[in-house]
């Protein structure tokens, strides 16, 4: 079978975005709008009937996310916060960050360059690499990553799998910079989406 090219590869995760977006807007106005996801609601209670295999579900959307982010801007993060509470969802949050980042690493690890090209424009790839190749730099700039917010460092943890660290050091950073981050990014705009949804329903 003829492998598809790379501006190919380029194209298809560029619709995938670009689809995921449209998705999350038409999704996130439905759900402000039924009285199913409201607090007390059919959602709640389908949740609860689910036990165990509610947050199990979450988390396996979540890795996948981490991997490749059909739904943008973090929200995930946020759904999980308002979903399973402030603790409970950035320990699921937080699971599936680990989990993704650590497949990111291995996917960069294992297809290089091939890989990773899909996911960014040339000129970011060569940046990137090129900070890479600086050491010690480059392991500044994936510490400031993992605490800026928006910042892409789903690429990074690809990128950092095409480096000379190890899977160790790599999950070290990982575990202490990126869940803080998270947390403070999901509790902002989690409580903004809460007050949104507040002022448009009293």
């Amino acid at each position: 079978m003829r492998r598809l090219s790379l501006e190919t590869r380029r194209q298809i995760i560029r619709v995938t975005t670009i689809l995921g977006v449209i998705l999350t807007i038409v999704g996130s106005i439905y759900i402000s709008r039924s009285p199913m996801f409201k607090p007390g609601g059919e959602f709640e209670a389908l949740l609860r009937r689910m036990g165990v295999f509610a947050p199990v579900l979450f988390i396996l959307v979540q890795t996948s996310q981490i991997i490749y982010p059909i739904i943008p801007l973090g929200l995930t993060n946020v759904i999980g916060d308002l979903i399973f509470g402030h603790l409970g969802g950035f320990l699921l949050n937080a699971t599936g960050m680990i989990i993704g980042s650590g497949i990111n690493f291995h996917l960069g690890r294992k297809y290089g360059e091939a890989f990773v090209r899909a996911f960014v424009s040339d000129s970011d790839f060569n940046r990137y690499i090129q900070k890479m190749n600086e050491g010690e730099g480059y392991r500044r700039l994936l510490k400031i990553g993992f605490i800026a917010p928006l910042f892409p460092d789903d690429i990074f943890c690809m990128i950092s799998g095409m480096s000379d660290m190890t899977f160790k050091e790599f999950m070290g950073y990982v575990i202490k910079y990126r869940p803080a981050s998270m947390f403070l990014y999901t509790y902002i705009v989690s409580n903004v989406i809460q007050f949104i949804y507040q002022y448009i329903h009293r």
